[in-house]
């Protein structure tokens, strides 16, 4: 199995020339402030150029249910049959939907021919939720009682103990549940500390495992992550999802050695 990569419409450029045995699916991250047409055009040109593509849904990103039946129907229209459903952040102070569970109340999925919807998981906690594990599987069961499949997706981790806990606990969990959902570990590639600290803050991730590994240590702008160490102390996980922090290029160059 090809572990899946995560960008930004912005770096679309950057992976046309990615060879095609290095990663499976691409997800595409809808970020705040980014229209929908641009998530739907990024697809778009993604697809046309051969990729795999799975787009993220965040709700608290979306305006209205007319935004929502939108971006659906022309996902749809590209032939999409996988989707990344997440509650995202937001611009808003109070925005339309405030989790995934109220987007997939409006109904509105089942109008379409989505055959996957995944949902992301926390293994360090969520800031904008602080029941994640309890809602991960309320959003499972919804989903499996819908016909649909699912993967688990997480945030990236830095601390291996915690997410292996973690783990321990989801795969014991969701067995009651579904018994052909993987869950994929969200991993930073390679990458300065101090890039990851940055968007440590933006993801909701615990920086005290990063400040933690760098303690001590000089010169911190020059270290670099290795996420070699992290991969492998993970165990009970089916597949690995990158964040190209630090580049596209350096990370498949990490992954070629």
């Amino acid at each position: 199995m090809l572990n899946t990569l995560e960008i930004i419409p912005k770096q679309y450029e950057k992976i046309l020339s990615l060879p095609k045995n290095i990663f499976g699916d691409v997800y595409v991250a809808f970020i705040p402030g980014d229209p929908v047409d641009n998530i739907i055009s990024s697809c778009e040109k993604l697809i046309n150029k051969g990729f795999s593509v799975i787009p993220h849904l965040p709700a608290r990103n979306l305006k209205n249910e007319k935004e929502l039946e939108y971006f659906l129907f022309h996902l749809n229209r590209l032939n999409i049959k996988k989707i990344l459903s997440i509650g995202g952040s937001s611009n808003k102070k109070n925005p339309t939907f405030s989790s995934t569970y109220e987007i997939f109340e409006t109904g509105i999925f089942q109008k379409f021919d989505f055959s996957q919807i995944n949902i992301a998981g926390h293994p360090e906690g969520n800031p904008f939720d602080n029941k994640p594990d309890e809602n991960l599987k309320k959003k499972l069961n919804w989903i499996v009682k819908n016909n649909y499949k699912c993967n688990i997706i997480t945030q990236w981790t830095f601390d291996p103990y915690q997410t292996n806990t973690w783990l321990e606990k989801i795969n014991k969990d969701i067995s009651n549940i579904s018994n052909n959902t993987e869950i994929h570990i969200g991993i930073a590639g390679p990458a300065k500390f101090t890039t990851l600290l940055k968007y440590a803050k933006v993801c909701g991730v615990s920086a005290s495992a990063i400040i933690a590994k760098n303690k001590g240590l000089g010169l911190t702008k020059l270290l670099k992550h290795n996420p070699r160490d992290i991969i492998k102390s993970l165990v009970g996980h089916d597949n690995l999802h990158f964040f190209p922090f630090g580049g596209i290029n350096e990370l498949v160059e990490w992954k070629k050695k």
